[in-house]
């Protein structure tokens, strides 16, 4: 496909939007680009144009499918953090704290109590529709997080799809170039690359962290999303850096998303998924995206905490900031995320974009309008990731 084909399934899709019954949306400052106004006067401009790509295989689909025991995951998992380059190869493990090394290793250990072979089995069958990378972290996230095993689970009963949207994996300071050695290794080992949007490469926010943006589509249809995050060098409260030294190059959350298990596919709101959740005793922080008319639409969990930090943490948290050592044991979190699907045939248009059929029968095959991130949103979900309370 040529790149005027995205642009004119963009254009499309951005008329259609505007001339629905009831429509909120807007012309754009492109036809391929879409307004909401978010308060009088304010407004937010949404580029619809998918990212350009060629298809990727499914990497980890050999080592996990059919699994459907704790020890195989593990086995698989442990295969997968050798087959591929990952982030203890690269030069900024320095900056770790040891206490790293053994989050991760204590995550897997602790499974054999806290899992079962049931678990286990979902948990792969999940993973295995995606890359080796994010099949890897994915694994770390969800072997430390009950409420996104929850998630997986409570969907059956539902039938709701859960759907892969993205990995924040939180880096160390700019000044060692921490997210841009992580982000260069995944291009060129992992087969990511930046949106064609030069505004969507990476992101700086006023707060003292900044981001580099990874996409990828996989040949079943399943799209990736990376969100590459790092402290900035002249901000040491900034809490990422922080994170990074304590919990290594894990997730710094997992972010799924729901849709109904039809051939339409249509998105499960954030307040539908947020009620299930609470039901399960799983509480949810202040949510943003309400005014996207679905586009994007995101809110975290409570996150998993970590009760103990390492004496020397402490001291060197609490000399930078009081308030440091409890917001750092704001270990882990899971992202619920809402994205607005097309409608037919905008949905069979964008998989033929990447050379693919679209199957309305296969799980996988969600198309939403809106695929990036939205910076003003993602500064909030940050923001409310440190909370204490």
């Amino acid at each position: 496909m040529q790149h005027s084909d995205f642009t004119d399934y963009a254009c499309d899709l951005a008329e259609h939007l505007c001339t629905i019954k009831n429509s909120s949306f807007q012309k754009g400052s492109t036809q391929s680009r879409v307004l909401l106004e978010k308060t009088p006067g304010n407004f937010v401009e949404f580029d619809l144009t998918p990212f350009y790509a060629q298809p990727d295989i499914v990497s980890a689909a050999t080592l996990f499918s059919g699994i459907r025991t704790l020890a195989k995951l593990i086995d698989a998992y442990q295969l997968a953090r050798q087959s591929l380059p990952f982030e203890d190869s690269l030069t900024i493990q320095h900056q770790l704290h040891p206490f790293a090394t053994s989050f991760t290793r204590n995550i897997i250990s602790a499974s054999h109590q806290s899992f079962s072979d049931e678990d286990a089995a979902i948990i792969a069958s999940w993973v295995s529709q995606l890359d080796i990378y994010t099949a890897v972290k994915c694994i770390e996230s969800l072997l430390n997080s009950h409420a996104d095993l929850q998630l997986l689970k409570l969907a059956r009963d539902c039938n709701w799809n859960i759907h892969f949207d993205h990995l924040a994996i939180r880096c160390g300071n700019e000044t060692h170039n921490s997210a841009r050695i992580v982000s260069d290794m995944l291009i060129q080992h992992h087969g990511y690359r930046h949106a064609h949007m030069a505004d969507a490469h990476f992101y700086r926010f006023d707060d003292g962290w900044s981001a580099y943006l990874l996409y990828k589509i996989l040949d079943n249809g399943q799209v990736l999303r990376l969100f590459i995050d790092q402290s900035d060098h002249d901000h040491p409260k900034q809490i990422i850096q922080h994170w990074n030294r304590l919990y290594g190059f894990t997730a710094h959350h997992l972010a799924m998303r729901a849709t109904i298990n039809d051939n339409e596919h249509q998105a499960i709101t954030l307040t539908s998924i947020g009620e299930l959740l609470a039901q399960h005793n799983i509480k949810i922080m202040t949510p943003t995206g309400m005014y996207t008319q679905g586009l994007l639409q995101q809110v975290f969990t409570r996150p998993e905490i970590t009760h103990t930090l390492p004496p020397e943490i402490n001291h060197e948290l609490t000399a930078i900031s009081p308030d440091l050592p409890e917001i750092l044991k704001n270990g882990k979190l899971l992202e619920l995320v809402s994205r607005r699907e097309v409608e037919m045939p905008f949905k069979s248009r964008f998989f033929s974009l990447y050379g693919l059929k679209y199957n309305a029968n296969n799980p996988l095959h969600s198309v939403p309008a809106y695929h990036y991130f939205l910076p003003a949103q993602a500064a909030h979900v940050i923001r409310t990731s440190v909370e204490t309370s």
